[in-house]
């Protein structure tokens, strides 16, 4: 997997002219029952380019990032009149057909999958859960269909004042991933990409979890006391019964903080009418494992132990080796490599 990241990007410029697009060539419909790409693949000539070919190549994933249209975008089944569309571009731009990312914005884009997202998977899972196509996608944002004013439907971290969206989940073969100027342009760029590497990575577990594909070792979950935890104290670390000390951590958002909700952790007060969801056959997206989940892919293993010293709570620090070693041994994904970004763990 380094050799993978690592690969010289003077080679990979060298080879750009190798798996470069012609103006000639024909559509391509990838494997299965899916739309084609006009234009043909890869849509440019970079070494950038050359990347998105090879994470084509090595994990079966389009990333496309120009001709994408508004019909591209809004392939769900909806109820004709009814419903927020999705666009891009700028205002200005509502009736342009093709949104294409600006050549300046590519750069972070491919990096993103590239450093962030693509290190930390299996072939495998890539194979089985990602869509076949990613749209890379300039201020995608929602409208109303009547395009009067705003909707104030949430989706994907939107708002009522702020339609972007950074995250499309579509139901077909695409998904949609955007990000603002101002964090490609520098900005807090690091925490955005934090943020937006989770949520995304996230939905895909929830996804294989629905599917059957990703379940839980019967060894995380003995030890709890589900009963003890309708009554646990969240407020008091003196407290015997207080929660860290009974193995429960702290509930984070699925929007890792963007959108409407600005804050990652779920306020304590909520854990009182929420514990429920954290037995395994209660709820399986929002139980006690892919709470764990959240918390070891958001958190470095620093970080971690900042926050749930194992010293003070030895069962927390048993069942987060657990499930880091868990996932990376039986699915091949690793969340700590998630939650440490660049600065990969070995």
């Amino acid at each position: 997997m380094k050799k993978f990241i690592h690969t010289s990007i003077v080679i990979l410029a060298a080879m750009a002219s190798l798996v470069s697009c012609s103006d000639d060539k024909e559509n391509i419909t990838p494997s299965g029952n899916y739309s084609p790409i006009r234009g043909g693949f890869p849509q440019g000539d970079s070494e950038y380019d050359s990347l998105i070919n090879e994470i084509k190549n090595e994990y079966g994933v389009y990333l496309l990032y120009k001709d994408i249209t508004e019909e591209d975008l809004n392939r769900d089944w909806v109820s004709a009149g009814t419903g927020d569309i999705y666009v891009a571009g700028y205002e200005n731009e509502r009736d342009d057909w093709s949104w294409n990312l600006p050549e300046a914005h590519l750069p972070f884009y491919v990096d993103y999958f590239y450093s962030y997202i693509f290190p930390n998977i299996s072939k495998e899972f890539a194979h089985s859960t990602f869509p076949v196509k990613i749209y890379m996608i300039h201020n995608l944002r929602t409208e109303p269909r009547d395009y009067g004013e705003e909707s104030g439907e949430d989706v994907g971290g939107g708002t009522a004042t702020d339609p972007f969206k950074p995250i499309k989940l579509g139901t077909f073969d695409n998904w949609a991933i955007s990000f603002k100027d101002e964090a490609i342009n520098g900005g807090d760029s690091e925490y955005i990409i934090r943020q937006q590497r989770c949520m995304f990575m996230v939905q895909l577990l929830y996804n294989s979890i629905d599917k059957g594909e990703i379940d839980s070792p019967d060894e995380f979950w003995s030890g709890f006391d589900f009963s003890e935890s309708k009554k646990m104290n969240h407020v008091d670390p003196s407290k015997a019964n207080y929660k860290y000390k009974l193995g429960f951590v702290d509930m984070i958002n699925d929007n890792f903080g963007t959108g409407v909700q600005k804050q990652v952790w779920v306020p304590p007060y909520a854990n009182e009418t929420s514990c429920y969801y954290w037995e395994k056959n209660k709820y399986k997206n929002y139980n006690l494992f892919t709470t764990y989940i959240k918390n070891a892919m958001w958190l470095t293993p620093e970080e971690f132990e900042a926050r749930y010293p194992s010293g003070k709570y030895p069962m927390i620090k048993e069942k987060y080796d657990i499930v880091v070693k868990h996932m990376l041994d039986v699915y091949g994904i690793n969340l700590v490599g998630i939650a440490r970004g660049k600065e990969m763990a070995d």
